[in-house]
This record gives structure tokens, C-alpha cells and sequence, in this order.
């Protein structure tokens, strides 16, 4: 196809004139495929140098052509948008020969006798191209079919993500499989357009981030920070300790001496008058 030459004349060029001793045997289909995507999505409206996943793109050159990672980013971009819009005005030409294509077939039919005829001839050499290209369609066959099953594996997975994965991959199946386990590929929710996965994410602010952390894993309640502890007060007073000194009790006021009772003789322990009643 006229696209697919251009995409493969314009990436040639570009290769070689900034990486003169590159290998390029490994532009395959399943290379084309994913740049086929890529300029897809820099061709909508919305596109943008911002939305533009430069890392993303140079590490998957860097795996099928060795060396691209040493070009300057702001040359890759460039040329990357200038093709996306080649792409675009050969797209717009592909309609119109369609459009005049569809005009002639309400011809006379003399007219679509000769078309037939025309057609006929084209068939023919179709199919000596058919028989000369047939490797290249039985790759394409495989891409669509390992993209059939990683489908089936990964309901969130998209078709570009897919093509992504067996691109990184290779083309092998079970190696695909384990860069989207290893979550190598990132899987977005069902329905999301590649453009948005592969949009830039804004850093966090490490304030924000820090507050975030803060709240959800902080232990100490600041209630209690506020609060004054004052215990409740004992119901009874504490007894009070008794000091003794050569078994006698001494004051507990801290001072160093002692009081001595002179002992009492019998006859004035007699004089002293008892209170008590008398038991009956």
C-alpha cells in the first residue's frame, strides 16, 4: 500500500542519516503495526506534542533498531508529526480516487466492460504479488490472531495494547503473555483510547502526597494531644508511716532524735485514778 511505503521510505531515511550503520532487519510487520498506530493517534485532532509519549516510543524503537535512543528527541518528534500529516494527505487521496472510482461504475456498461477487463489484469498481477509476498501474509495472520487471543486472555486489554505487547515481545505469544502479567504493558479500564494511557502524568506534589500519608496511616489522635491529664484524687488519705528507732516510735518530721519516758515508780502509778467503770 501507498502508507505503507511511505512509512517505511520516511523511516529509512531518517534511520540512516542520523545512525549511518544501523540495522534495519528488524522492521517487520508487527514494526509497521505499531507505528501505524502511533501515527493514528498524532493524526486526531486532539493530538499534541504534550500527549506524545516520547519514552515509551524510544524505548520500543531502541528494542527493534539498536541505537535509536542516542537521537535527539525533539528531531524523532518532528519527524514523527510531518509524517502523521503525509499520512494524512495520502488518506484524503485514497478517498478521492475512491469517490471517482464509484462515479465511473455508473458508466455505460461498455464502459464497465473495459473496467472488468482492467480489473481482470490487476487481479493477475495481485496474485503474482500474492505469491511472492506470501511470507509477509502469513505474518500478518499470526499478529492478528496472537492479538485475537491476548484479547480473549485480557478483557481490559485494548488492540493497540495487544500489538504493543507481541511488538515488545517479538511476536512470541507466551512472552507478550508475561509482559502483561509483569504489568511491563499497562492494561487501562475497557473502553479507554490508547491516547489517554499514554498520556504524561503530571508528578505529584510531595506535599500533597505527604498529607495524603499522613491522614491515612498517622496513629496519634490529636483529641487526646489536647487534652490535660489530671487523675482522680485517692478516696482515702494514704497512712501514715511510722518510724521506729531501737523498736520505739520516733516523729516522722525528719528530726534526729528520740523521746525517752523516764519510767515511773510503782507508788506513783498508784495514784493515778482510773475512769473506767468497774466491771460488774
Amino acid at each position: 500500500m501507498e502508507i505503507e511505503r511511505i512509512i517505511q521510505d520516511t523511516l529509512t531515511r531518517f534511520i540512516q542519516s542520523h545512525i549511518p550503520a544501523a540495522d534495519l532487519s528488524g522492521m517487520d510487520d508487527v514494526f509497521f503495526s505499531y507505528i501505524t498506530g502511533v501515527l493514528e493517534e498524532l493524526g486526531s485532532p486532539e493530538s499534541s506534542e504534550e500527549t506524545f509519549d516520547m519514552d515509551t516510543f524510544v524505548e520500543m524503537m531502541e528494542a527493534y533498531i539498536p541505537g535509536f535512543a542516542e537521537i535527539h528527541s525533539g528531531d524523532v518528534c518532528e519527524m514523527m508529526f510531518s509524517l502523521s500529516e503525509r499520512l494524512g494527505e495520502a488518506r484524503n487521496k485514497e478517498k478521492l480516487g475512491q469517490k471517482a472510482v464509484e462515479s465511473r461504475s455508473e458508466a455505460p456498461s461498455e464502459d464497465l466492460t473495459k473496467g472488468q477487463e482492467a480489473g481482470a489484469g490487476a487481479c493477475n498481477g495481485e496474485r503474482l504479488c500474492t505469491l511472492t509476498d506470501g511470507a509477509g501474509a502469513q505474518e500478518g495472520a499470526d499478529l492478528k490472531d496472537g492479538v485475537e487471543l491476548l484479547l480473549e486472555m485480557f478483557p481490559a486489554c485494548t488492540v493497540s495494547q495487544a500489538e504493543k505487547a507481541l511488538a515488545m515481545a517479538l511476536g512470541n505469544l507466551e512472552e507478550a503473555v508475561q509482559l502483561i502479567v509483569e504489568e511491563k504493558v499497562e492494561i487501562g479500564p475497557a473502553g479507554a483510547s490508547v491516547k489517554e494511557l499514554a498520556r504524561p502524568r503530571r508528578a505529584p506534589n510531595h506535599e500533597e502526597l505527604k498529607q495524603v500519608i499522613l491522614q491515612k496511616y498517622m496513629m496519634v489522635d490529636s483529641a487526646d494531644d489536647q487534652k490535660t491529664h489530671r487523675p482522680a484524687p485517692p478516696k482515702e488519705a494514704p497512712k501514715k508511716l511510722i518510724r521506729y528507732i531501737d523498736n520505739q516510735v520516733v516523729s516522722t518530721k525528719g528530726e534526729r532524735y528520740k523521746d525517752i519516758k523516764k519510767p515511773e515508780s510503782e507508788e506513783m502509778k498508784r495514784t493515778y485514778i482510773s475512769l473506767k467503770p468497774a466491771r460488774k
